[in-house]
């Protein structure tokens, strides 16, 4: 509960703002960490990113059967959500629209998903395409993978789905939504 308290009013002290929407690491919130929308609300966040609609290795939420924006609800409190987007991939799901995986694919395969897809939520991190960035020597080989491959060609990779495709900031997709008409999943 501390480090989210003390992480959100960090970035409000370093901006000057209010900080509204949250997203935690590696979208790591599960059933069992459904406490954390309480602390979210209290600290008046009004929307979320945290979800992998899905199981998945440190996190993941089940109960959405789909990537779609919905509300998210625990012991009465309720928050907007806006899941990460996933493809189903020999039955695992998979996010193609950012980090590692966003590196691996090839473009095509990228840009084929996002195209048929009524929702596409994405992210970037900085060293997702940091191509000088230190190497680790000492990281585990699967580790290593996950963290450089596609390095070189990230950048352009999301210079083309950002000429391709139309996106917007999250206020911008919270004020285009009917929110009375969406999902509502109590976890």
């Amino acid at each position: 509960k501390e480090d989210i308290e003390s992480s959100i009013k960090l970035l409000e002290d370093i901006t000057g703002k209010k900080v509204l929407y949250f997203r935690a690491p590696g979208f790591s919130i599960r059933r069992q960490e459904a406490w954390a929308f309480e602390i979210l609300h209290d600290m008046g966040i009004v929307a979320d990113c945290s979800v992998f609609p899905a199981h998945h290795a440190h996190g993941g939420i089940p109960e959405y059967t789909k990537a779609e924006p919905s509300i998210i609800c625990h012991n009465q409190i309720c928050l907007k959500e806006f899941p990460i987007s996933v493809k189903h991939i020999m039955g695992k799901p998979v996010v193609y629209s950012g980090g590692g995986y966003f590196r691996l694919f090839p473009y095509s395969l990228i840009q084929k998903w996002v195209g048929r897809s009524n929702y596409v939520m994405t992210y970037i991190h900085p060293r997702d395409l940091d191509v000088g960035q230190p190497m680790i020597k000492d990281l585990p080989l699967q580790r290593k993978f996950k963290s450089y491959v596609g390095l070189k060609g990230a950048e352009k990779k999301l210079y083309r789905l950002l000429a391709d495709f139309h996106f917007m900031d999250i206020q911008t997709a919270m004020e285009q939504i009917d929110w009375r008409s969406v999902p509502r999943i109590v976890i």
